[in-house]
């Protein structure tokens, strides 16, 4: 939503006053001061929209900013707040760390008094706006297993036992061990314990009490958080395990901060930060019966917010899910995020961002709909990125959750969204996860370095609930998932779709990964580009191009009839081949973030594709053809998807946007089309044997005029076997 900067309701600054009158040249100090002004406007009664405009700079705000129904607007009018026209606002929940002294070796200290006087703790340190690495042994990307454990997957350890575990790397006497964690892992989570005792004669260690496991009506998942034999797992936070540029540790006890620089920081200069902040900066909460509705926040960066982690620990499910509701009827949902809407409807968050946080970014909860999050940047989060939805699922679901009211998770836009390094703790992290949500529309978003998806869809577990359905994934671009866990895949999509179905169209997935120290399920692979479970049916699959997900492959289909319970229409899957560098930098750039947003958040000169659709007649057709056009390059890649042998017939093409006094060069490539088996039950068309080839075998010449090819077209030869085209022009510049 934009609104005109001028004439703005009230006026924020950081060189204002809150006892100001907010106006344009007194404006108040704070938000929340602005906020409390905007709501006695709302009190005596809104006759028009209402703009707050912040200026520019950095606002401390350590407690949440909540807006409750009495911050509403109407159906009819709107209240924004707004950063003022090429402005950043920062709401920033950090406090600046200085005094560091040069200690013994590498490492640099200072002395935090509000620390030792028990007033401040944090989890998260940041150093010239680059997450640190909380001081751990093994050291990054390595890992050791739990060996032995009197915990065990059968019966989970009583709230108040003490659990014994033994690892395959050396315990050692590490002091402080009520502030070390245990982290573990099993496949697509992880789980984190802090000690109580360490017993390095015996090479053992005790998990502390309480303990808080998630209820066995979970079937597999909730097993996740128990720390039982076989399972990676690595120990955190102790003064003795800073051995490398990077590091760091706090001690609670003293209240020192040690830090282990990397090269090219100077600590007498260096920004460091930690968070005040914990859990939620930004909070939108109405009530079942009074929803927030029609709030808007435009170009506000939320940044430094901690995560509280639990005297019992991180005790997640996936997805960075944890369980609450004890007993009978036991669920989950997300953990805290920096921004949150619960019982919101009409409101949106944009052009802003949320990074440099422990828990999650932004959570969509109960009675939200019709809420955008659109044009933001969300990076360097604890966990994961964005969550919306309906999240319980297991086998007492049904038992657990109540079904959704029909105004709530549904119409959600999320769109042009550049996310990416979630997961730095909490390793259950997605970029985008959707959980029986409705009438969503997730496109254009750019995701990339996410610890488990890059993004998750999951619909109804039981078929015959017909709430979840009509959703639109489109045009994301995804690279670099699964960079800690296994089990997963860039794209995951699980359950029952209704209505007119999920429907996933033009998404870019490569380089998807799985990490090489956990179990696996016996041959189950780490990863795949995109992952059908739990007898997802009803979507809808058309133009996703898959490739160089070397794991398994594009697809992995975990139950009977994955390609039968789905449509599928022109998916590029490619297994071991590489499509034309032309056509992946096309559809690469047709997907992610559209040129606008290019220029916002990645400073990047604004490319474009235009895509067309030159002859597309359906599954019962022989053929169809797509044209990506590049007009700042000037080039356009034509893709012809030959489904069945029909070597006699000539295809012709109308094209569109070639310049009429522009030549172009062409070249044109051919990969095979197989039916190949999808990692688990079932085959789908692999493109394979992808090569150049000469432009006589498929009637075409070296060299075309823009005028002819829009006046005549293009006709080129088909094959004897099923087969993809792609045909390659490059403007040239002609008699040089």
């Amino acid at each position: 939503m934009h609104h005109q900067q001028l004439h703005a309701t009230f006026y924020v600054a950081p060189t204002g006053k809150d006892s100001n009158p907010g106006t344009f040249s007194k404006p108040f100090a704070t938000l929340s001061r602005a906020r409390d002004a905007v709501r006695g406007k709302i009190a005596a009664g809104l006759s028009e929209d209402v703009l707050v405009q912040i200026h520019g700079g950095n606002y401390v705000q350590t407690q949440a900013l909540t807006f409750t129904p009495d911050d509403s607007g109407t159906e009819k009018y709107a209240i924004t707040y707004a950063a003022a026209a090429g402005e950043t606002v920062a709401l920033n929940g950090g406090r600046p760390i200085t005094g560091w002294m040069k200690g013994p070796g590498a490492v640099w200290s200072t002395h935090l008094a509000q620390v030792q006087g028990g007033q401040w703790y944090f989890r998260q340190l940041f150093v010239n706006g680059k997450r640190a690495t909380r001081a751990r042994t093994p050291n990054a990307d390595d890992w050791w297993h739990i060996t032995s454990s009197t915990a065990n997957k059968e019966q989970p350890p009583a709230e108040d036992a003490p659990i014994h575990v033994k690892v395959s790397g050396p315990i050692k006497a590490w002091s402080n061990p009520s502030d070390i964690e245990m982290v573990y892992m099993q496949n697509n989570e992880c789980g984190r314990k802090r000690l109580s005792i360490i017993d390095a004669t015996g090479q053992s260690v005790t998990l502390a009490t309480p303990n808080r496991w998630n209820p066995r009506e979970f079937i597999c998942d909730w097993m996740l958080s128990i720390p039982f034999a076989g399972k990676p797992c690595y120990f955190e936070n102790a003064l003795e395990m800073l051995d490398q540029p990077g590091e760091w540790y706090l001690d609670r006890q003293s209240g020192i901060l040690h830090y282990w620089p990397r090269p090219g920081e100077d600590m007498t200069r260096a920004e460091v930060v930690a968070p005040v902040a914990q859990n939620t900066l930004l909070a939108v909460e109405g009530n079942h019966d009074h929803p927030v509705v029609n709030v808007h926040f435009q170009g506000l960066h939320v940044c430094y917010v901690d995560w509280t982690m639990p005297p019992w620990g991180y005790m997640p499910m996936f997805c960075c899910n944890v369980g609450v509701m004890q007993g009978a009827k036991p669920g989950h949902r997300p953990i805290e995020a920096a921004v949150e809407f619960s019982f919101a409807q009409s409101c949106s968050f944009s052009d802003g961002g949320v990074t440099d946080v422990g828990g999650m970014g932004l959570c969509l909860r109960e009675g939200t709909s019709y809420i955008s999050i659109t044009g933001n940047e969300i990076a360097n989060i604890g966990g994961g990125g964005i969550a919306a939805g309906w999240t319980n699922c297991g086998a007492g679901f049904l038992d657990a959750a109540l079904p959704p009211a029909p105004d709530e998770f549904s119409d959600y836009r999320i769109e042009n969204n550049y996310i990416h390094h979630c997961g730095s703790d909490l390793f259950g992290a997605v970029g985008i996860l959707l959980m029986a949500c409705r009438r969503a529309v997730v496109t254009h978003n750019l995701i990339h370095d996410t610890a488990y998806f890059g993004i998750g869809v999951a619909g109804n577990q039981d078929a015959k609930v017909t709430y979840s359905g009509d959703n639109l994934i489109a045009y994301n671009l995804i690279y670099d998932a699964m960079t800690t866990t296994i089990d997963g895949a860039a794209i995951y999509i699980t359950f029952a779709h209704h209505g007119q179905g999920t429907c996933l169209r033009g998404n870019v997935i490569y380089d998807t990964h799985g990490n090489p120290h956990h179990e696996h399920w016996g041959a189950h692979p780490p990863s795949a580009g995109m992952y059908l479970d739990g007898n997802c049916q009803g979507c809808r699959y058309e133009y996703n191009v898959l490739y160089h997900n070397l794991a398994a492959g594009p697809l992995i289909f975990n139950y009977d009839g994955a390609r039968s319970k789905n449509e599928w229409l022109d998916n590029n899957l490619v297994k071991d081949a590489l499509p034309p560098a032309a056509y992946l930098h096309a559809v690469q750039t047709l997907a992610g973030l559209e040129p606008t947003y290019q220029q916002r958040l990645l400073n990047a000169k604004p490319n474009r594709c235009e895509f067309h659709l030159l002859g597309k007649f359906g599954d019962a057709a022989s053929w169809s053809a797509y044209q990506y056009h590049l007009p700042d390059e000037n080039q356009s890649v034509i893709q012809i998807i030959q489904r069945r042998p029909d070597e006699q017939q000539a295809l012709h093409l109308n094209l569109t946007n070639m310049l009429p006094a522009d030549h172009y060069a062409l070249k044109a490539y051919i990969g095979s089309i197989t039916d190949s088996n999808v990692w688990g039950p079932g085959t789908m068309p692999f493109i394979d044997d992808v090569e150049l080839v000469d432009l006589a075998k498929l009637g075409l010449p070296a060299q075309v005029s823009g005028q002819a090819l829009l006046d005549t077209g293009l006709t080129l030869q088909l094959g004897a076997s099923p087969q993809v085209i792609w045909v390659v022009y490059t403007s040239v510049t002609i008699g040089l």
